[in-house]
């Protein structure tokens, strides 16, 4: 007996210090129930015979049985060591009917004798009363179940009932304030605690605020996102229990908030294992203890009220966003058009009504074909290849017939796993934009003309000076001949001088009136090259080209372009003194995914003054001492024409310049040409 004792309790220890949370305290007490009771009952019985030879004090040994027997109770009434509910219906409930049933029968069998004396007792009248007695049983016992159970746990419930019963009516609604009512009105009429607080997860300020009380709870309504108790709750994921605490190393910070706010149990809501909520409650208004079947009960109403709040949370957030982008979409200036897979249309703003003529009632849900052709091929695209369109100008007539320019861009919308789900046109008015735009362009051909006037009056004056001077003393000197013959010379030379200027004004303004079609930039530049080439070897100067031989083709004039690589090319000359280089690089931008092909001309000379870089494409502006400044004037309205873009920059850390020139070109290479 000693041996098994010692052995027994071993295991028991080795158990207790092995385990955690509610089977830790378990065990505690089970050990103690054992070890107390039994260790003195040996004295009596076994040690004090055994050495002693007295056996008068075994007659105690029993009654430590009892003290064991209170501590085991106790560990299943207050730990939920095992479900007290079987012990009762197992055991009480069929003792007290099958006694009550006895005592019936026996009753009714000597009430049957003393009327009907017949010296038997098993007649057919017993047996009648016996079937009788047998037929009442089952109500009986089941009305003495219910007086147990009203009697141990106040007020039984349906465990199955109430959960049908709840999700029911969890299932009913979206809304979270009714979710939270139903939820904490569960739980207060089938566990009847003294307060229930639910709290939820504020993402943006990083703590739980309370959403729902009882009306008589005093318990505080925010709690940190540190809170040990939340900090228990989710690492245990599990019902916390303020009594299993006590055997939990490093939870005693948890026991003492709940102490403090008097709260006997948590439920955590979880997602995907993360916390975002709990459910906080009292003690018990009877005083008795939490059971199995009520942890059980209140952790299944945890799990479904955590899918319901957190749909409820979606929906709202949802809604929410709807309404914002609602709110966004009818005030924002830009016309915007969402359509979906199937090409109907879901989104159709007020600004999109107005840009288009076009109501929204009677195009959402509506095809693609409902809306304006040029808005619905742009979308038609998109959905079939996914790719979208860039800020491309496009016109619709609005609602008095007239074409209103828009910049229009197409995106594909997909959803997280890539696949195409729809398309959004977001569309602006450029009638704004394109009038202030010709009042730049007004403003800039007056800048112009003012500066062509000036310029030439004061290349023409000069002529005219000379030519008014030979004149007025032409009847003094009319028959001197070297007279005549220098005033034949010099009339000639000025007004050549002016002619070649009317010449290169009217160039200025005639590129835009020529001829275009498709050709190789290559072409004009090698042109241009083999005409410069006496130039470069008189002046020793050395030439760099920097082409890959094969370019997309652009949309200009042959003879335009040399005229523009030309003026280029001997403005470069002109800034180098002997020795210098002169670097012309042709690259073509789709290799990258782009939409232009540059041209570059790079000198070695003495650069632009950066007060002048600015100005240095206007008409009559030159850093020349005897320029007329117009070479880069002309140069600047052929790539106009071209629809190119010329700009210019200093090199930085060493000397000279460099322009470029940006034709644009297709996306799509066409055929490639041989340079």
């Amino acid at each position: 007996m000693l041996s098994c004792f010692t052995f027994g309790i071993y295991v028991l220890w080795t158990a207790y210090r092995k385990a955690t949370g509610l089977f830790k305290l378990q065990t505690k007490y089970l050990l103690i129930a054992l070890a107390v009771p039994i260790a003195p009952a040996l004295v009596t019985n076994v040690l004090l015979p055994l050495t002693l030879g007295i056996s008068t004090h075994g007659r105690y040994g029993p009654l430590f049985s009892l003290l064991m027997v209170a501590l085991i109770a106790h560990t299943i009434i207050r730990h939920r060591f095992m479900d007290i509910r079987v012990v009762i219906k197992q055991g009480a409930v069929y003792l007290a009917a099958f006694l009550a049933a006895g005592t019936i029968l026996v009753l009714l069998l000597a009430g049957s004798n003393l009327v009907f004396p017949d010296g038997h007792w098993f007649t057919a009248l017993e047996i009648l009363l016996a079937l009788g007695v047998a037929v009442l049983f089952h109500p009986l016992k089941t009305r003495i179940q219910l007086t147990f159970d009203r009697y141990l746990y106040r007020e039984p419930y349906d465990y199955q009932r109430v959960i049908r019963e709840t999700s029911r009516a969890l299932s009913n609604t979206i809304e979270l304030p009714a979710i939270l009512d139903c939820v904490g009105g569960v739980i207060l009429d089938v566990l009847r605690p003294e307060w229930i607080a639910i709290y939820l997860l504020d993402e943006y300020a990083e703590q739980f605020d309370r959403v729902w009380k009882t009306d008589e709870v005093d318990q505080p309504k925010l709690l940190p996102l540190t809170s040990p108790m939340a900090c228990r709750s989710s690492s245990a994921r599990a019902l916390v229990f303020s009594d299993e605490l006590a055997s939990i190393v490093g939870a005693a910070d948890a026991r003492t908030e709940m102490s403090r706010l008097n709260a006997d149990v948590v439920a955590p809501l979880l997602e995907e294992g993360r916390l975002f909520g709990l459910i906080v409650a009292g003690p018990k208004r009877s005083g008795s203890p939490y059971f199995s079947d009520d942890a059980d009960l209140l952790q299944t109403l945890a799990h479904q009220s955590a899918v319901a709040i957190r749909n409820a949370q979606t929906h709202q957030r949802v809604l929410q966003v709807n309404e914002e982008l609602q709110k966004t979409l009818a005030t924002i200036e830009s016309g915007v058009v969402a359509v979906g897979a199937r090409g109907r249309v879901n989104v159709f703003n007020k600004a999109a009504e107005q840009l288009t003529g076009r109501a929204a009632e009677t195009l959402k849900g509506r095809g693609i074909a409902e809306l304006p052709p040029v808005l619905g091929r742009l979308i038609e695209d998109t959905l079939a290849d996914g790719h979208g369109h860039s800020q491309v100008e496009i016109a619709l007539p609005d609602q008095a017939g007239q074409m209103v320019p828009l910049m229009c861009t197409i995106s594909p919308l997909r959803n997280p796993q890539g696949a195409l789900t729809g398309a959004v046109a977001v569309f602006t008015d450029l009638s704004r934009i394109k009038e202030l735009e010709r009042e730049r362009q007004r403003a800039e051909r007056l800048a112009s003309l003012e500066a062509i006037a000036s310029g030439m009056v004061h290349e023409i004056r000069n002529p005219l000076v000379a030519i008014k001077t030979f004149t007025q003393m032409l009847p003094s000197r009319f028959g001197d001949l070297d007279y005549l013959r220098d005033y034949e010379r010099t009339v000639g030379r000025e007004i050549n001088r002016v002619e070649g200027l009317l010449d290169r004004l009217q160039m200025l303004s005639s590129p835009s009136r020529q001829l275009m079609e498709p050709l190789d930039v290559t072409v004009p530049l090698d042109d241009t090259l083999s005409l410069i080439k006496p130039k470069l070897e008189a002046r020793g100067i050395i030439l760099r080209p920097l082409k890959q031989g094969i370019y997309r083709q652009v949309l200009g004039n042959a003879s335009q372009l040399e005229q523009l690589f030309l003026n280029l090319c001997l403005n470069a000359l002109e800034a180098m003194d002997s020795g210098g280089q002169l670097t012309v690089r042709v690259a073509d931008l789709s290799q990258g995914g782009g939409s232009t092909l540059l041209v570059e001309v790079s000198d070695t000379g003495c650069g632009i003054p950066e007060d002048m870089i600015e100005q240095i494409f206007n008409p009559f502006v030159t850093t020349k001492a005897r320029g007329t400044g117009l070479g880069l004037a002309i140069s600047r309205a052929i790539a106009d024409a071209h629809k190119a873009v010329l700009r210019v920059r200093n090199h930085t850390g060493r000397p000279g310049c460099t322009f470029t020139i940006e034709f644009p070109v297709p996306s799509a290479k066409p055929a490639e040409v041989p340079a």
